[in-house]
């Protein structure tokens, strides 16, 4: 495919954190739009945030890795890769921390005609070399007229 196409859908967001304190879960729902093109793939969306205003996030889909970018009063850009630690600076209103990512699962799945699909992290963050926090987290998308 040397075209690449951008399709408006839906977007879910599933997130549990866990720690020694016990779990914390986040769901959200966002309109976006999903792009690919041959074998990369971007989820893109904005998020409003009632005290910060508008972070606006891609997620970069590759073979090998997957990344997520934040952009706005929240800044960042998290890769994650099997079996691989990785390092990145998360900017904040409150300040700057350092994070560190060890991945152990990763997994894409494409719906039916790039229409729709998955994206599922199961990974470790530390900030600021305090204790780990596992972190699961599902993206679920799918075309807004195919709801």
């Amino acid at each position: 495919m040397s075209n690449k196409e951008t399709i408006p859908v839906y977007i879910k967001i599933d997130t549990e954190i866990v720690d020694d304190n016990g779990n914390e879960n986040i769901t959200k729902s966002e309109n976006g739009s999903y792009i690919y093109k041959g074998h990369i793939h971007m989820v893109k969306y904005e998020e409003e945030f009632e005290d910060l205003g508008t972070v606006y996030t891609t997620i970069v889909i590759q073979d090998d890795r997957i990344s997520i970018k934040r952009e706005g009063p929240l800044q960042m850009h998290q890769v994650f890769r099997i079996g691989a630690s990785t390092e990145c600076v998360y900017y904040h209103p409150y300040g700057k921390f350092r994070m560190e990512t060890t991945t152990h699962r990763m997994q894409f799945i494409k719906g039916y005609g790039n229409r729709s699909g998955k994206v599922f992290l199961n990974y470790d963050v530390v900030l600021n070399d305090q204790e780990p926090r596992r972190h699961i987290f599902e993206l679920q998308f799918q075309e807004e007229d195919a709801k």
